[in-house]
């Protein structure tokens, strides 16, 4: 089957949805799916069409079904699920989020319900939706009144990255953290309203010199947020293979998130790295409570505050030889990919 794989840039990784991206091109390619798009740079699990418009002609004419991640900008991807429905094209999106979102882009709550109605009227004729979470289901259930929505949750791979694939700085920074502290504490993510920033500082202020704090993201760090502690260390714009490395050698993985306020629906849970941190063994600590998924890794800790997340740091006695305990994977979300695709192409 010939899909037409309308997605951010995912290649070269450098997190969130190119993770996803990139992760589930290459498991619907093992599969057998002929993949095809149009940006970013070329990868080994799809085919890049030359030229946007002559491209999208091209998938038009040849593509059996599109597969189109969508937000709610104005831009040429989104476009391209009007033009795929004007050629009775077979369309699968995929949404990661609700609209609410958009109050971190200082959107109004009436700008948000038109884009409702907008979105409302593009996913009623797309033949499945694919979301990544209950909250995100609810949302187009309820504010969207959509009933062909199936979830499939994120995935996690186990990291095989070897110390030649990794640059030699990043390979001697960890080197001097882990000679200097018992436990390495990993926190990687992107610095805005949907990360519970003070609470990663409150902890960081109280842990003693025994634990590392090491924080991967980039940009730089908001002058509201001051991480002034010696423990702190900040990895900014590291390449994917040193992401992956640096995650493998913690001990324990923290997914700190604010209360959602803005959010009509709640935390909807759909962040990648708890997956990656569970996958790679490390004890992955949340403040929000996991899904049933996550909640079955021996390594998932639902911790809600500061003072008990620091009591398990202190109490920790990590196990540098720990094994990877894989339960969901990118393959496990391809599996149900597949499965809709072949519903809606049958």
């Amino acid at each position: 089957m010939k899909i037409a794989y309308i997605y951010y840039n995912f290649y070269p990784i450098t997190g969130g949805a190119s993770v996803h991206g990139y992760y589930l091109a290459k498991e619907l390619s093992k599969l057998g799916y002929e993949l095809f798009k149009l940006n970013g740079d070329a990868d080994p699990y799809t085919k890049k069409l030359p030229g946007k418009i002559s491209g999208l002609l091209w998938m038009l004419r040849h593509c059996d079904l599109f597969y189109i991640r969508m937000d709610y900008f104005r831009n040429f991807r989104n476009l391209i699920t009007w033009i795929a429905f004007l050629f009775n094209k077979k369309i699968v999106v995929e949404l990661n989020s609700p609209s609410d979102e958009l109050h971190l882009f200082g959107k109004s709550k009436s700008h948000i319900i038109k884009t409702d109605k907008r979105v409302a009227a593009i996913l009623k004729r797309a033949d499945a939706v694919v979301v990544v979470s209950d909250a995100v289901k609810k949302y187009c259930n309820e504010a969207l009144g959509l009933h062909n929505v199936f979830k499939i949750e994120n995935g996690g791979e186990v990291f095989a990255v070897t110390e030649d694939q990794v640059s030699g700085s990043t390979k001697r920074l960890l080197g001097e953290i882990r000679e200097n502290s018992e436990v390495i504490v990993m926190w990687s993510g992107s610095l805005n309203l949907m990360q519970h920033m003070k609470m990663l500082q409150e902890i960081s202020e109280k842990v003693s010199d025994r634990i590392a704090i090491v924080m991967i993201t980039k940009g730089t760090i908001e002058e509201t947020v001051n991480f002034t502690g010696k423990n702190v260390y900040l990895l900014q714009d590291l390449g994917r293979q040193d992401v992956e490395y640096a995650i493998s050698n913690s001990d324990v993985g923290l997914a700190l998130y604010g209360d959602y306020s803005w959010s009509r629906w709640g935390f909807y849970n759909s962040s990648l790295k708890v997956f990656e941190y569970l996958n790679n063994g490390l004890e992955t600590i949340c403040n929000k409570e996991g899904t049933a998924v996550q909640k079955a890794y021996p390594n998932f800790h639902y911790i809600r505050n500061t003072e008990e997340i620091v009591t398990f740091l202190e109490d920790f006695k990590p196990n540098h030889k720990k094994p990877s305990v894989a339960k969901r994977t990118w393959k496990d979300a391809a599996a149900k990919t597949s499965h809709i695709f072949k519903g809606v192409t049958r």
